[in-house]
């Protein structure tokens, strides 16, 4: 397939992409390219049926022959890249059924303001810390890159700092304002996420933010950096806040238990959990469970009593603390989202059914 034809492909499926406003573009060998609109999965049926030629072309175009060797082996890489300066996206390419198959997440070219995302407004408040440990965690897909993001963002047009993403891949862009942001990619500035940390703990960085992996040592590396009076974000792939808590300990080897509850009691700032909920009438809202380390939690976490953590969030909404639960539940009585997509999201779905009845 030339590659006038497949670059053309590729920008004609991307435009009609970002038109529907669709999160992710599914290639897959056999049937139509498929968008991810909300929560629906619809064919575009303007394009032709993906064909292994596609695939092969497609792959041709995006990656460099490392790239291309490192596919043959792993099965599988993630890339970032730029199409006609027009398209920024995140594409994973992998093996499906013995063909090339690919999965593209467009990347929007501004980081969106913080205020615009949704989220409580407690969230916001965390851009004015200067040290302590701010966990922003969810699921694939539930838009948490984009709430570091924003966070970050917020610190550079606000405060003269210096900031370091450690990223893989690096997603958004950042351009210097009042704060000096350096990104650093895995595999291009740094071998692993681990190395990039050892180099940082005596560095003149300030706010650090590290991606989500599962590398052994970069947790304890982390909690030790904001422990040092300096401010980390990290990103997480866990659903409430009594799971980070327990992932975060789970990092630590055993015989350091006790000196990980007790570090983290005093470094943790807090806990973000966030989903992507479909609203009525089209589009996604936040649903965020928020838990912000008061002294009575710090307690709980040094003495190993996560289970007791619930209790806390659920009474402390003054604060601006709530579980994901109350937060779904304030979003169906405010008719943003509707009672049963509500408790597909829910850890408890029949006290949330009981809870808007009321």
């Amino acid at each position: 397939m030339p590659p006038v034809a497949i670059e053309k492909t590729i920008s004609d499926i991307l435009t009609a992409a970002a038109k529907r406003k669709a999160s992710y573009v599914h290639l897959t060998v056999g049937v139509y390219p498929v968008l991810r609109i909300d929560d629906a999965l619809v064919e575009l049926k303007e394009e032709p049926a993906v064909s292994a030629e596609f695939m092969e072309a497609f792959a041709g175009k995006l990656l460099t022959d490392e790239q291309r060797r490192e596919l043959a082996a792993e099965k599988e890489i993630t890339c970032l890249r730029d199409l006609n300066g027009k398209f920024r996206f995140k594409v994973t390419i992998f093996h499906q059924k013995g063909s090339l198959a690919a999965t593209l997440k467009l990347i929007p070219a501004r980081i969106p303001p913080l205020g615009s995302l949704g989220l409580p407004p407690v969230v916001s408040e965390l851009t004015k810390k200067m040290n302590g440990l701010v966990v922003i965690a969810g699921p694939y897909g539930s838009g948490r890159t984009t709430t570091v993001a924003a966070l970050l963002e917020e610190i550079n047009k606000s405060r003269s700092e210096t900031i370091v993403t450690i990223e893989q891949p690096i997603e958004y862009i950042f351009s210097n304002q009042k704060s000096l942001v350096e990104q650093r990619e895995i595999g291009r500035d740094a071998n692993s996420f681990a190395e990039a940390l050892q180099h940082l703990q005596e560095a003149d960085v300030d706010v650090l933010m590290i991606d989500v992996n599962r590398e052994p040592g970069v947790v304890p590396a982390v909690v030790q950096f904001a422990g040092a009076g300096r401010l980390a974000f990290l990103q997480m792939d866990t659903t409430t806040a009594v799971q980070t808590i327990e992932e975060l300990l789970a990092a630590f080897s055993r015989d350091e238990r006790d000196r990980a509850q007790l570090l983290l009691s005093k470094t943790l700032s807090a806990i973000v959990c966030q989903r992507l909920v479909p609203r009525i009438g089209g589009g996604v809202v936040v649903a965020a469970e928020v838990l912000i380390a008061n002294d009575a939690i710090r307690t709980l976490i040094a003495g190993g009593r996560t289970r007791q953590l619930m209790t806390i969030l659920q009474s402390s909404r003054e604060e601006g603390m709530s579980t994901i639960d109350q937060s779904l539940g304030s979003l169906v009585k405010s008719n943003v989202v509707l009672i049963d997509r509500a408790i597909e999201y829910a850890t408890d779905p029949i006290a949330l059914r009981a809870a808007v009845k009321r």
